[in-house]
């Protein structure tokens, strides 16, 4: 049944008829028009730059971690920019690093990284960049000194307990610096370890110097070989995000090589049985617009400011996809056309039928990328932005640049000759390419195909369903990155060691007036809060300035019991190592103000999980307990919360994406393919294609992220634009019978729609070549739309819905 926007159509078809009439009277206006267009697109690229920070770019806006790493950064920026390198240390034997030999190699390592590495242009050392932090590794030189000290590895003349132990008279928490730690069961003493994790933290008013000493620091660790016995790692978010970027730059050399097999196949199939017909150049040239497309693309939107991130230069492949997809389109109309017109009114047929079906697709595509433009997340965000805007251009340039390609070349297939070349193999292909559409039409109005695609269905839905059911959200620089690049290899030994003993920040911003007993124990409460959690170590993985204070008062304030600032001065000259966690004003301090304390930190441990996926709920619980305390302005916060948020957000972006997709592709069917059989099973098929991507790729230990889902909108695209091909010519033919409705469109739509198929795997295939994690996402997205067999059932469903149409016609 029609609906009343059918008229819509008609409207439609005389714009593009006027527009083609246009195009063949002045080809050459046109492509020179959009040629400088395109050079002043590209004065865009004088704004291009990048950004790669996958804890600000992977995680949606509104998410809490946001917030919280905001607070955190405030907290801990004293001189300027804050930049954190880890380095875990590990005997290369997985021994004990207390032996001799090894301990002295660790001891000589982290003297040399403190006092001889030095950024090359102004000479910085780690003492000029790390303040107030250069104490943060102290707990652990303690450790070794007192060994050397002693010529031992055996730890029996003292108490060297785990996680935390007295030194020099201080307790410290040596679990977030010790891991592979044998204790001894009755004691807890600790008798060996057999890795290390050193923590430097950096600050400078400007990021270079601090890079730069990192970049020394990479040096040493990687490319020389000072201390055998060790193996040392390196990681930050600098190497995080070296590592995103190399998800595009390992990608776009490969864009020459998906052009050159799509120049191929292009050339191939633009073969006719006479060759005054054939346009293998032209193709050459509609190869070539969609690179057009994507550098129009990249510069206007670098114009607006938006930066390029790694994930756009998918953008660039299934730019090339779409344009192939629209070459093919516009040579099958050009061909349909009657040989007698003349040169600008066949060009008008063909602008006119193949700029209703390259709208059609046009639309559905920017309604699959326009969902994420709304993302929180500023990745899909960007792609969906990226993707939107080539979806456009490539539609325009190749509805007007490659007719006019077409106009300009089309006089030689009216140079009739009695030698006309022939070639005969594409006769006899177009041939049985014929019988094999009709036949396929023929078979789908069988009852048995009916219910073999049935079949199939079900079991292409049961199979999708189990592996929803144990759909996991989780990205990591492991499933990004290459497996052998170093940051991989740290990000692997520091999950492996983190589910031994980590910490969680709790930033106190309001403390109050501790001197109030109310408010002390509030405090206290809280406290004792976090260290009862879920996977908490306990009290004994507590750094809490506060319990020491209070001892510190007790022992030399016997006189008075109550709490005062006023001694707050002195306890900071005993126990230094809690300056960097306080925020403090000692001349308030000395006048008993409570403005003495502005906000502190605690870190309590936990232990058990590192997946971030496993991190959340965890990361939740800190969050109640935190709301318990509002009068606190309590802030949890770990390295890892970022992306634990982002593993939530998955969840709801997911669907809200799928539900999104299908009620806008309803309205935009109802537009341009204004029949209700066509809308329904469109619909049905982009649900079905929804479901199998996520539950095939969950069973293949694909896991939903970011990347994952920005191949999904690129794999919906890609699925609703078959659907919409043969829902739109299936709509648009008169012919009374099902049958010849199908055989009509298989005939005419269905060669094209095949080839754009093949040629969008054929432009993801150089991924295959250099595997990255964004392409062989895509790559198997499509497998996966390309095999799913609802894309049949939409035919036999159509054709059902048709047949009922044609009795009640009768």
């Amino acid at each position: 049944m029609r609906l009343p926007t059918s008229k819509f159509q008609k409207y439609m078809q005389r714009f593009f008829y006027r527009l083609g009439l246009s195009i063949g009277n002045h080809p050459k206006l046109y492509i020179v028009s959009l040629l400088v267009f395109t050079i002043f697109a590209c004065s865009g690229f004088l704004r291009f730059h990048q950004i790669n920070n996958a804890r600000v770019t992977f995680t949606a806006h509104d998410s809490p971690s946001h917030l919280e790493s905001a607070m955190f950064s405030k907290f801990l920026k004293q001189n300027g920019s804050l930049h954190m390198i880890e380095v875990i240390v590990s005997a290369n034997d997985n021994g004990n690093l207390l032996r001799g030999a090894w301990r002295n190699q660790l001891k000589n390592l982290t003297n040399e990284i403190i006092n001889d590495v030095k950024t090359n242009e102004s000479e910085l050392y780690f003492g000029d960049l790390c303040e107030p932090y250069c104490e943060k590794n102290d707990a652990l030189y303690a450790v070794l000194d007192i060994f050397d000290d002693r010529n031992t590895s055996e730890p029996d003349s003292f108490e060297l307990k785990y996680p935390s132990s007295i030194l020099l008279g201080h307790q410290v928490f040596l679990g977030n610096s010790l891991y592979g730690v044998t204790i001894e069961a009755s004691t807890g003493k600790i008798i060996s370890f057999n890795t290390v994790l050193l923590r430097y933290y950096l600050t400078h008013r400007e990021l270079a110097p601090m890079v730069d000493f990192e970049n020394q620091l990479m040096d040493l660790i990687y490319n020389t070989s000072k201390y055998p016995l060790l193996n040392a790692q390196l990681g930050s978010d600098v190497q995080v995000a070296k590592e995103v970027k190399k998800l595009g730059t390992s990608s776009a050399p490969y864009l020459g090589l998906s052009l050159i097999f799509l120049i191929f196949f292009l050339s191939i199939c633009s073969l006719r049985y006479y060759w005054s017909e054939s346009k293998p150049i032209e193709a050459c040239l509609g190869a070539f617009i969609p690179v057009l497309s994507g550098l129009t693309t990249i510069g206007l939107v670098s114009a607006t400011g938006l930066a390029f991130q790694s994930i756009v230069v998918s953008t660039l492949f299934l730019v090339l996809a779409i344009g192939i997809d629209d070459v093919f389109i516009i040579l099958a109309a050009w061909h349909r056309t009657d040989r007698s017109l003349t040169i600008p009114v066949r060009i008008a047929r063909t602008v006119e039928e193949a700029g209703c079906s390259m709208t059609v697709t046009t639309v559905t595509n920017l309604i699959s990328f326009g969902n994420g433009v709304f993302s929180t997340t500023p990745i899909l965000q960007t792609f969906a932005i990226y993707s939107s805007a080539a979806s456009v251009i490539c539609f325009i340039y190749q509805l007007i640049i490659f007719p006019a390609i077409i106009a300009i070349t089309a006089p030689k297939e009216y140079n009739n000759s009695k030698n006309e070349r022939t070639i005969k193999i594409i006769k006899k292909g177009s041939e049985f390419g014929d019988k094999v559409w009709i036949w396929l039409a023929e078979k789908i109005e069988k009852s048995w195909m009916k219910l073999f695609v049935i079949l199939i269905l079900c079991i292409y839905w049961f199979i999708a369903a189990e592996g929803i059911i144990s759909m996991k959200t989780d990205l990591s620089i492991q499933k990004m990155g290459d497996k052998n690049s170093l940051i991989v290899k740290f990000k692997d030994t520091l999950d492996a060691i983190s589910r031994e003993m980590q910490s969680v920040a709790i930033l106190v911003n309001s403390p109050g007036d501790l001197r109030n007993a109310s408010n002390m124990e509030q405090i206290q409460k809280m406290v004792e809060e976090f260290e009862r959690a879920t996977y908490s170590y306990g009290s004994d993985s507590t750094v809490c300035w506060i319990s020491q204070y209070l001892k510190f008062l007790e022992f030399y304030e016997e006189e008075s019991s109550e709490f005062s600032y006023q001694s707050f001065g002195a306890f900071l000259k005993v126990e230094p190592q809690f300056k960097p966690m306080i925020r403090y004003n000692l001349e308030k301090c000395e006048k008993n103000d409570p403005k003495c304390i502005e906000s502190f930190i605690f870190t309590t441990g936990f232990t058990s999980v590192a997946k971030y996926h496993e991190m959340f709920p965890l990361l939740q619980e800190w969050r109640r307990i935190a709301s318990n305390y509002p009068q606190f302005q309590i802030y949890p916060y770990t390295e890892r919360s970022n992306f634990a948020d982002q593993t939530n957000d998955m969840v709801s972006n997911i669907w809200q994406t799928v539900l999104s997709e299908v009620v806008c592709m309803a309205i935009s069917f109802i537009l341009f393919v204004p029949d209700i059989s066509s809308i329904f099973s469109a619909v049905f098929s982009l649900l079905s294609v929804n479901l199998g991507v996520f539950g095939f790729l969950s069973i293949w230990g694909v896991g939903m992220d970011p990347i994952s889902l920005a191949a999904l909108l690129m794999s919906i695209g890609f699925s609703v634009d078959i659907t919409a091909h043969i829902s739109y010519h299936y709509y648009q033919v008169e012919e009374k019978s099902s049958r010849k409705k199908l055989e009509h469109v298989y005939q005419n739509i269905g060669w094209p729609t095949m080839q754009g198929g093949i040629s969008t795997m054929l432009a993801m295939l150089p991924i295959i070549i250099s595997p990255s994690y964004l392409g062989m996402r895509q790559q198997s997205q499509n497998a996966v739309v390309s095999s799913n067999p609802q894309l049949s059932f939409s035919d036999a469903f159509e054709k059902d819905v048709s047949f009922g149409q044609d009795i009640q016609r009768y």
